[in-house]
Parts: C-alpha cells; sequence; structure tokens
C-alpha cells in the first residue's frame, strides 16, 4: 500500500496522544507541537503538521513531522519516524518509504509558498534521530550537516536542588537589549527575532549586564546555554539551566522531560548536563536537505 502524507488543518489531538505514547523518542516533535501555542513556536498561516495517518491511530509503523517555512533560514521542520523507537519493532523498509514520501510532500509545500525563502529547495531539519538521518545519506539527500549531537533528557524529578546567588548578581530574564550580546557568544546563526520570543532565564551583574543565560528553544530544548568566561567554574551554567527548567515546568512542561542538543566534541557542555543529572540517551544531527 502507498504511503499518503496526510496535512492535518485541523485539532492534533490524535497526533498528540500517539507522540505521547512514544516517548521520550518523539519528545522533539511532540514539544514543536505544543510550543504551537507559545509566542516562541507560535502557529502560523505557514505551519503544517505532516503524518501518514489522520482519523484512525497508526500502525506500527507511521511518521508525523512539523514544517513552517516562515522560520527558515531558522530550523523549519521537525519529524518523529517509528523507526526510532526501539521498545517499536517495525518494518524499516516502509519507515524509509515515509521518509521520502514526507519530502515529496514538502515539495510540493514549498511550491506554493508565496514568499521568497533563502533556501530554495533546502530544507533545514532539526534534531534529526540518527537512524533517520542514515536513510536521508542513502539517497544523497544531506547537502550539509551540523556534527553528531548527544541528546541529554533531563526528568524534574532528577534535577538537583537550584541554588541562591552571590551579592552582586540576580536573576532576570534576557532582554531585547541583551541579544546582540547573547548572539554575539554563539557560531550558530540564529535569527534574533525568533530567539527573543522564546522563555530564557539569565543571571546579570549590578550593573544589569548578563553573565549566563538559557533559553528554550521552539521545540523546549535546552537552548544556547552560556556563562561568561571570567565567571566559570562557579556553577552559574547549571544554576541558570535550573531555573529555566523549574520556572517552566508547569506552564509548558507537564511530563517532566527536558531535552538538550550536544555536539560530542563538547565535553564542558556534556559536564553541565550531567550535573543537572541528564543522560545520553541518542544522538542526532540538523541537516540541509535537498527537496527539489
Amino acid at each position: 500500500m502507498e504511503t499518503s502524507i496526510k496535512d492535518n488543518v485541523g485539532s492534533p489531538e490524535l497526533v498528540l496522544k500517539v507522540l505521547k505514547q512514544h516517548l521520550p523518542y518523539s519528545l522533539p516533535t511532540l514539544r514543536r507541537l505544543q510550543f504551537m501555542e507559545t509566542p516562541g513556536g507560535c502557529k502560523t498561516s505557514n505551519s503544517h503538521i505532516l503524518s501518514t495517518f489522520d482519523t484512525e491511530a497508526p500502525g506500527k509503523n507511521f511518521l508525523i513531522a512539523f514544517l513552517d517555512f516562515s522560520r527558515g533560514p531558522d530550523t523549519e521542520l521537525w519529524l518523529y519516524s517509528s523507526l526510532e523507537n526501539p521498545a517499536n519493532p517495525g518494518d524499516d523498509a516502509v519507515c524509509e518509504e515515509q521518509v521520502l514520501r514526507l519530502l515529496a510532500r514538502v515539495r510540493k509545500i514549498e511550491g506554493n509558498y508565496e514568499a521568497q525563502r533563502v533556501t530554495p529547495g533546502i530544507l533545514l531539519i532539526g534534531s534529526i534521530h540518527t537512524r533517520v538521518f542514515k536513510i536521508l545519506q542513502k539517497h544523497s539527500l544531506v547537502k550539509s550537516q551540523t556534527s553528531e549531537h548527544f541528546k541529554f533528557l533531563f526528568r524534574l524529578k532528577d534535577l538537583p536542588l537550584g541554588r541562591a546567588l552571590p551579592d552582586g548578581l540576580s536573576w532576570s530574564e534576557v532582554r531585547p537589549s541583551d541579544m546582540p550580546l547573547i548572539l554575539s557568544r554563539t557560531p550558530i546563526p540564529y535569527q534574533e527575532r525568533m530567539m527573543k520570543l522564546n522563555p530564557s532565564t539569565s543571571i546579570e551583574s549590578s550593573t544589569c549586564i548578563p553573565i549566563a543565560w538559557a533559553f528554550l528553544g521552539p521545540d523546549g530544548s535546552l537552548k544556547l546555554l552560556h556563562c561568561e568566561e571570567e565567571y566559570r567554574g562557579r556553577g552559574f551554567a547549571k544554576a541558570v539551566a535550573l531555573k529555566l527548567f523549574n520556572d517552566n515546568a508547569v506552564d509548558l512542561v507537564q511530563d517532566g522531560l527536558y531535552h538538550a542538543d550536544v555536539a560530542v566534541e563538547n565535553l564542558q557542555s556534556q559536564g553541565v548536563c550531567k550535573s543537572l543529572k541528564g543522560t545520553a540517551e541518542w544522538t542526532t544531527y540538523w541537516g540541509w536537505v535537498t527537496i527539489s
């Protein structure tokens, strides 16, 4: 039976229910859909919830994706394939076909997209599970990619206790006026207009200059965690991430799970994640994928 990709223009309750049944592997895509109700991940007229099913629950082999070209050149697509869940043995060939059919559907959607894209014919997919990434490589669809990343999971019940800040430092949120400093500290070309909409926490000095900060991305992941060099070694990166998680747990995350993608060569950030009782569960990539 040929795979058909449905564009769920209505309520995504069934899609969300299925994704929840496949936690934690479905977490990035689940969060991206849940965060459509937040400023940083808000649904637009260009948002599409794509899946291999619509009115009935899927079988063992299925795929769910979120697409929004208007977010480019930032991440435009997140996807979850049942292939990613080791507790859900299915048909690898069927899952492979579903991934290819998804990209064919995305190609058609791009053809109807009225605005000018920065990367026409190229799609930025975020947090791609290694098993899905290998399918894209097999078909020579990956134009470029990041280095391999560990997917760290954090469970609210396991997080360590927070800490009080020393005199001269205070808690805050990242302000729009702070964004030039924040973006100057990362090699990743995030868009200021997008990042300033996401939940954030910062530690600032008595002169109101941020010295450590972190964001929750549109997929609910820990983003842009940073501590200024002169303040390192004092636990501030851990503290700011912990407060970000705790302050947003009730409103945004109700299943007690957070996640982060950390490059395999970034030992310092891995150390912070481990200090938060995070565990590396699988590996991911960001990939610029050919769709035309």
